[in-house]
């Protein structure tokens, strides 16, 4: 490193107190320095930069604790090309240094600093591949940032071919491979691996990585002895060679996989002496550097106690793991690295084999790093990964406080145990929607002209245009340019300079409490096993129960037989309806219908499907005496405990034709509109008119919003609205809006695929996700009259109560007031569902003089909707999204 070559610049003392005279005392916040109206560098700017840079690459120990306020002591930002380059290596030694000692949070800002910097500066120094993307890209791999980390190790490939760096290459897959490891792509790691091989050179020793790489491959997929071969291949690669630097951290690596590969085949005194060798080397030869694979090694060796059962040594194992990543005592349990949660495990497995009350305390303690960790994460795929992750520790942790629940007799004991289930839960669910909605209210800070604002109005544009292509090269070309768009967004939007906390146990119990005195809340989490656990909140006393998975085996084909395309099953037998339906509830809800008539319900799993106020008790649904309405996490619920009203127009979108398309006419939808129309402040878009483009305004403006139109739940892109052109979860993607609701009057807006710990991929949690408190859905293909009816229903009683979780339970108990008993059929009534924050919403009337207008048009479609609910029930069914087309 050239701009790094040490001088001797005279007594440090002196050179201190010129710095601190040059301080700039008011910059607050990590950035880089502002320009100083020089044409050229200053001889002391440039003294600073080298002295900082001595500092910054051989005393790290000065600085690493507080790197913002080590590189505020640069006066200026530097304006030759000579400076500039100076800067970008301190910039990067800052980073580098705080990788080593194990601040990976802190080193990523720093190197994305530094490449933000030398693309901006248009610098050819430092070189980007070996000393930006290389060591970002690993970084992300780390904190679990995996989409990430693919781009930008795709980018360093593609340049250093570009380049004809060839040599650069065995490495540079090497990366790309451990990070599909981290995904989970085993044929794409080995082929990453194989490419590297291709470009090693005779006695290169990055061939002894990419076997290590290759032998982890095979062991997570059982291959045992193909994975013992290639790490014995690794291993003798190193054999002769002087172990320093970067091999001998690639030896110790190699040693560690070979322990892991041991104690797979239960051989432990083999695992524990390849451990304890590769322990010796990183403490011997690196006694300050390298503290998060020191912190594996030792995490690695804790297991290998544990499984020997030696509980005294796995426990000091374990806490030495997290010394390492926190030597501070202050914060011993919060540290954003999945090593990290893992030792906290591996100290709740070993406490509860010992039976201490310490073990409960771990177990919640890594679920609460775990999520912390989490926050680090942009990219939607990795969320679903580590969601996916997560739920194993979960099952085990609710498992043990189970256990404890059901033996206590204490009262405050039990209470304690419920509240700490329901903590767990919910921290465990959402957690990708809980970061794009925080996504979202950072965009809503940005102006018209800033660069994020183009940057996503330019990402909706491709994406549009993406849709359109017909020329499969220019839709590969689009996506393309998407990836890397959305990549220099995520960059743009200084995700590490925002400030990540631990999550907040204390305020979480008393949100949960101020809302029980009004609310029953009751959270579920399913088990791999398919049992369920539920905890019940009601005026600040909590219960919990365990439902066996044999209790819950015949859901699935109760939903699919009464919830499916048509309500044949329920009219042939109601009375076996009522009977089963009892029967979940009494499962589900033992308390159903009791304390409060108001429930909110955090779903997990299948039950994100079932619309509970068609469940059963005491011989009526569950909807005519509560108001039921579900969250994704009552996390979300914390945020706004009483929300201020709302007062706002209503945009109405609706599209009953649908000719050439291959769907239903919707013959009812413009009753919906006429009505709507006719009461309230709206702007009403009829078919041609009901474009996407006004649909993205509306949310633009922050209007309630009303949509009756076609929905797709299985496309093959995803859930999307029909419009002039599909509204797809992608083109939803980069929106910010502050509509307080959404009603999607369609087929299926809440149905998706179903993520572990994220609920249902659906155009109901994209809305949430972008800013709207709650929105209005339906679960299964719904009856277009019915729903029109609904509609009005839930308009007349939002009009009445403000709230809308209320006027949705208003309007279905109206219904089935007046309905024929064959037409109370749940198929017709229960498929719409509120999901969110239920904030009080009053829309603003129609003027006097517009009402007149419409009176008319009213009165049709209102004696039209009479006269269909009184009519006979046996007509043509009309729906909304037919399969049959």
């Amino acid at each position: 490193m050239a701009a790094l070559v040490k001088t001797a610049l005279g007594c440090f003392a002196l050179w201190v107190g010129l710095l601190m005279g040059c301080r700039d005392t008011k910059r607050d916040t990590l950035q880089a320095p502002h320009a100083a109206d020089v044409a050229v560098d200053t001889l002391v700017l440039l003294r600073q930069l080298e002295q900082l840079g001595n500092i910054a690459y051989d005393h790290p120990e000065r600085f690493v604790h507080n790197p913002d306020s080590f590189i505020k002591l640069l006066a200026a930002e530097p304006t030759t090309a000579e400076g500039k380059e100076m800067y970008a290596w301190l910039l990067l030694n800052i980073g580098y240094a705080l990788r080593e000692n194990g601040n990976i949070l802190a080193s990523v800002r720093y190197y994305e600093l530094a490449m933000d910097y030398c693309i901006t500066s248009r610098l050819d120094d430092p070189d980007f591949v070996l000393y930006i993307a290389k060591p970002l890209g690993n970084l992300y791999t780390q904190i679990g940032d995996l989409q990430k980390a693919l781009h930008i190790h795709q980018r360093a490939i593609d340049l250093s071919k570009a380049r004809q760096n060839l040599q650069y290459l065995p490495a540079l897959y090497g990366n790309m491979a451990i990070t599909y490891q981290q995904i989970g792509w085993p044929d794409s790691l080995r082929a990453a691996c194989t490419h590297g091989l291709l470009y090693v050179r005779e006695n290169d020793i990055h061939a002894a990585l990419l076997y290590n790489t290759l032998a982890r491959s095979h062991q997570e997929v059982d291959q045992l002895d193909s994975a013992a071969y290639y790490n014995e291949l690794a291993l003798s690669l190193f054999s002769g060679r002087p172990l320093q630097g970067d091999t001998l951290i690639w030896y110790t690596a190699a040693l560690h996989q070979q322990s892991f590969l041991a104690g797979e085949r239960r051989q432990l005194p083999k695992a524990l002496q390849a451990i304890n060798q590769a322990l010796a080397l990183a403490e011997t030869h690196l006694p300050n550097g390298k503290q998060r694979e020191k912190a594996k090694y030792y995490y690695t060796r804790g297991n290998l106690h544990f499984l020997c059962q030696r509980p005294f040594d796995a426990i000091q194992d374990f806490q030495k793991t997290l010394f390492l990543f926190s030597p501070d005592p202050r914060s011993p349990h919060s540290f954003p690295d999945y090593t990290f949660t893992e030792a906290l495990w591996g100290l709740a497995r070993t406490h509860a084999l010992q039976q201490s009350d310490s073990a409960a305390h771990y177990y919640v303690k890594a679920i609460e790093n775990a999520y912390y960790s989490q926050q680090l994460i942009a990219s939607s795929a990795s969320h679903y990964q580590n969601s996916a992750w997560n739920r194993k520790l979960l099952h085990e942790a609710m498992a043990h406080l189970w256990q404890r629940y059901e033996r206590t007799s204490d009262y405050t004991t039990s209470q304690s145990l419920a509240m700490l289930m329901l903590w767990i839960t919910e921290l465990s669910k959402g957690r990708q929607l809980h970061q794009e909605i925080n996504r979202s209210n950072q965009w809503a800070q940005d102006s018209v002209s800033s660069v994020r604002q183009r940057q996503r109005q330019r990402l909706q544009y491709l994406l549009q245009a993406q849709t359109m292509a017909g020329n499969p090269q220019e839709k590969l070309r689009l996506q393309q340019e998407v990836e890397q768009l959305a990549f220099e967004l995520q960059l743009a939007e200084n995700h590490f300079d925002q400030s990540f906390a631990p999550p907040d146990f204390d305020a979480f119990t008393t949100s949960i409490t101020a809302r029980s005195d009004s609310a029953t809340l009751v959270s579920y989490f399913i088990d791999s096993g398919g049992g369920a656990y539920y905890t019940a909140t009601v005026r600040g006393q909590s219960v919990a129960n365990h439902i066996p998975a044999a209790s819950l085996s015949d859901l699935p084909h109760f939903m699919e037989t009464y919830f499916g395309y048509s309500p044949t099953a329920y009219d042939n037998d109601p009375l076996k309806y009522q009977t089963t339906a009892s029967a979940i509830a009494n499962l589900l809800l033992p308390t159903a219908g009791g304390a409060t008539c108001r429930m909110i319900v955090s779903p997990d799993g299948p039950l994100f499907t079932l619309p509970f106020d068609a469940l059963v008790k005491d011989g009526h649904f569950l909807g005519e005496r509560n108001t039921i309405n579900y969250t994704y996490t009552f996390l979300l619920n914390m945020q706004e405990h009483s929300p201020s009203p709302r007062h706002t127009s209503i945009a109405v979108l609706a599209k009953q034709d649908y000719q050439g398309t291959g769907l239903r006419d919707l013959h009812f939808v413009s009753h919906e509109a006429a009505y709507l129309a006719t009461h309230f402040n709206a702007d009403t878009y009829l078919d041609d008119a009901a474009t996407d483009s006004v649909f993205f305004e509306a949310l633009a403006n922050g209007q309630f919003i009303h949509v009756a139109a076609h929905a797709i739940a299985d496309g093959v892109g995803g859930p999307y609205l029909v419009l002039d052109h599909p509204v797809t979860l992608d083109k939803l993607q980069y929106i910010h809006t502050s509509s307080p609701l959404i009603f999607l009057s369609a087929c299926q807006t809440a149905s998706g695929q179903l993520l572990p710990g994220e609920g249902v991929e659906s155009l109901n949690k994209t809305f949430l996700s972008k800013g709207i408190h709650s929105v209005i859905a339906s679960y299964w293909t719904v009856d277009d009259q019915t729903t029109a009816a609904l509609a009005q229903l839930f308009y007349d009683a939002l009009a009445e109560t403000g709230q809308p979780a209320q006027a949705l339970a208003i309007a279905k108990r109206r219904y089935l007031a007046t309905s024929p008993p064959l037409l109370q059929n749940p198929w017709y009534w229960a498929s719409l569902q509120l999901t969110g924050i239920d904030s009080p919403i009053y829309l603003e009337p129609r003027r006097a003089w517009a009402i007149w207008s419409y009176w008319t048009l009213g009165i049709v479609a209102f004696g039209a909707l009479l006269w269909w609910l009184v009519r006979a029930p046996k007509r043509r069914l009309q729906c909304k999204n037919d399969k049959t087309y």
